[in-house]
């Protein structure tokens, strides 16, 4: 792991800290960099702002499924982001808590919207998707995003790898043969 690497982690662990025992609400970037012991600029080297540390945990999951190629497939992806989110139960109902322009549930609409996005328009050798395409890819983003928020509630009722097939069995069929 790389100096950028090291430092974005150890400020966003700083932040899962602070989330552990302070509302989001009430977290602020000065408290970030106090915990991390980074420079308010090195700060803003790695973050735009509380809510880019606030997504980074997910965006950095799906960036190291999705780059270095750990899955064959849609379900083999969703499988690994729900044993990660498992993993990290606590914060995200935290992060789910977050509300308004930046809340973490829209971040994850619109990331793994601009993920089913990429791989769709790349199996389909296309460059831009139809009306069509957008508003299915977005219907199954935001019922995902959804449904996860209501998981977070109650994780016992289903385990991470029954909600991944949930997730994978929801995926239009068109859509599923569009990984990598």
């Amino acid at each position: 792991m790389g100096l950028q690497a090291t430092t974005r982690q150890r400020i966003w662990q700083s932040f899962s800290i602070l989330m552990r025992e302070i509302p989001f609400e009430k977290i602020t970037v000065e408290m970030i960099i106090k915990e991390s012991h980074v420079s308010k600029s090195t700060f803003y080297r790695y973050f735009r702002d509380k809510y880019d540390v606030l997504n980074y945990h997910s965006m950095e999951i799906a960036e190291h499924l999705i780059g270095q190629k750990v899955c064959r497939d849609w379900k083999e992806f969703l499988e690994n982001m729900f044993i990660a989110i498992n993993q990290n139960l606590a914060y995200y109902r935290k992060a789910f808590r977050s509300s308004g322009q930046n809340s973490h549930s829209g971040f994850l609409f619109a990331y793994s919207f601009s993920i089913v996005e990429h791989c769709y328009l790349r199996h389909a050798k296309a460059d831009a998707l139809s009306t069509h395409d957008r508003y299915v890819i977005g219907h199954y983003c935001h019922g995902c995003v959804g449904i996860l928020q209501d998981w977070l509630n109650e994780p016992e009722i289903m385990t991470p790898l029954q909600m991944a097939g949930i997730f994978y069995e929801a995926m239009p069929d068109y859509l599923r043969d569009t990984w990598a």
